[in-house]
């Protein structure tokens, strides 16, 4: 007990803990909780670029592509307001001519982007191949993320708190004192110069079916809970 009066002491001498830790005896403990969960959602960027010395038919190649694609991405059960058709980019090109020293028009180039958010992942392998089918000719990175995580963050943070609960008993016992009442706890680190003692879990990781030629990797959920416990 001498030791943890000593060390804790020396600690509270500076004014920034002051209401963060009590001036008494104490522990203060982390507890952590993790998953690896598998994505639920996939937020799609795609573009449609065309070519003409045409500006109309160029306007018109693209406009026509892109109708295509939203009757595909509703027919996926894409919503309305999960679709984001950005506005044309039109760019006249030229090329320099080392005969001429000019530089001549080639076309007039193109694009739209279309962003949309797909809600039932299995279906992505046959959404991206009705694309190509459609006429998109640019496919540019698709996040994959766990949007409904609601439930899972609430059984991660109750696991985080068993765990802290869990560490307080380890801690006192290595030290041969007894866990007394909570004085502070916070889902966010104290505003103190000292690290906690940390326990933590690994949860079983989530898995679902989406089809193994497009593997979207698994993403990691974390919750922490940092309690301080009189030392009785």
């Amino acid at each position: 007990m001498r030791l943890l009066t000593a060390a804790f002491s020396v600690l509270l001498s500076t004014s920034a803990m002051a209401g963060s830790i009590p001036t008494t005896p104490h522990l203060y403990v982390k507890g952590y909780s993790e998953v690896s969960v598998q994505p639920d959602t996939a937020i799609i960027n795609v573009a449609i670029n065309e070519k003409s010395k045409s500006l109309q038919q160029a306007k018109s190649d693209v406009d026509d592509v892109v109708a295509k694609a939203l009757s595909i991405a509703k027919s996926f059960g894409v919503k309305g307001n999960h679709i984001n058709a950005e506005q044309l980019n039109v760019y006249k090109q030229t090329r320099y001519n080392r005969s001429t020293n000019e530089e001549e028009f080639t076309g007039f180039k193109v694009s739209r982007n279309i962003t949309l958010k797909l809600k039932d992942i299995d279906k992505y392998p046959e959404l991206l191949q009705a694309f190509v089918d459609s006429g998109i000719n640019q496919f540019n990175n698709t996040q994959f993320v766990v949007e409904d995580k609601s439930e899972i963050m609430k059984e991660l943070k109750q696991n985080a708190i068993e765990q802290a609960k869990l560490g307080a008993k380890e801690l006192a016992d290595g030290f041969g004192v007894k866990v007394g009442d909570l004085y502070s706890v916070s889902f966010a680190p104290m505003n103190v110069p000292i690290q906690p003692y940390a326990r933590g879990k690994v949860m079983a990781a989530e898995s679902m079916s989406l089809q193994d030629a497009y593997s979207t990797g698994d993403t990691k959920l974390t919750a922490e809970v940092y309690a301080v416990y009189y030392i009785d």
